[in-house]
């Protein structure tokens, strides 16, 4: 499965547990795809999982991916970070270098 930092598992346990996240889980996926056909990650709410989706957790929190996200979720790591310049939550491709997506 996916890799979630304890730094992203921390955030979300306490969205979570604020109510914020609510009875939703975290739908990963394929947001688009590099010139050389890498994907590139985003995340978003989900009331559960749609028809062929793969529901799973990973340190507690709640995620589901569809058929073509999760045979690529080994290669997602989930970090939180929080710089002069921005805060949220980045996917990254660790198989991928060109750069990482950040949810603010």
């Amino acid at each position: 499965m996916l890799t979630l930092t304890d730094t992203a598992r921390r955030q979300l346990q306490v969205a979570i547990d604020e109510g914020e996240i609510g009875p939703s889980k975290l739908r990963v996926f394929i947001d688009h795809r590099c010139h050389c056909g890498k994907a590139h990650f985003s995340l978003a709410l989900a009331d559960g999982p749609a028809d062929g989706d793969t529901a799973f957790e990973v340190g507690g929190i709640p995620f589901v991916a569809d058929g073509d996200t999760a045979p690529e979720l080994p290669s997602v790591e989930i970090d939180f970070v929080e710089t002069v310049w921005t805060k949220g939550f980045t996917l990254r491709n660790t198989g991928h270098q060109c750069g990482s997506h950040m949810m603010a």
